[in-house]
């Protein structure tokens, strides 16, 4: 069943070893889902970077019943172009078992409204262009299709 309603309660902040085990597990399970490289060594030093410098990002746990069945990673920036302080939905990840329930949702709606308190004016999120029901749920959220290409640049190893 689909609800409107936000879900701060269902995120939680990653705070613990434990937790972090946690997360560290589904980031691979997320990172097969897409195809993409999973290096568990760099992920456990990534989490540690945030943790220990919350000016980097958040990470948060989606729970239900107890259970963790998700997660959000939020990395923060700063663009003049948005007024100062801006958050990445940088990773999005729900268990497959808890898709299409409409927690998705409200995680999303969860984190816009923990935006003031985190000092974020601006929420960015990308998403694959094959993606059509996640751009959907973004659209339906109030994200705006920026209209622009991503450009990366990667310094070579």
């Amino acid at each position: 069943m689909e609800t409107n309603q936000p879900a701060t309660d269902l995120i939680r902040p990653v705070k613990t070893t434990a937790d972090a085990d946690v997360l560290l597990r589904m980031m691979e399970t997320f990172c097969r889902h897409f195809d993409y490289p999973f290096d568990a060594s760099l992920r456990q030093s990534l989490i540690r970077a945030v943790l220990e410098n919350p000016a980097l990002g958040s990470l948060w746990l989606v729970g239900q019943d107890g259970q963790a069945v998700g997660y959000v990673a939020l990395t923060y920036g700063f663009a003049f172009e948005f007024g100062g302080k801006t958050a990445l939905v940088d990773e999005l990840f729900m268990e497959e078992a808890h898709r299409g329930s409409g927690l998705g949702r409200r995680v999303l709606l969860g984190v816009q409204q923990l935006a003031g308190h985190l000092g974020v004016l601006t929420i960015l999120l990308q998403t694959e262009k094959y993606n059509t029901r996640a751009r959907q749920l973004y659209e339906s959220l109030g994200f705006v299709d920026q209209d622009r290409h991503t450009l990366m640049w990667v310094k070579p190893i």
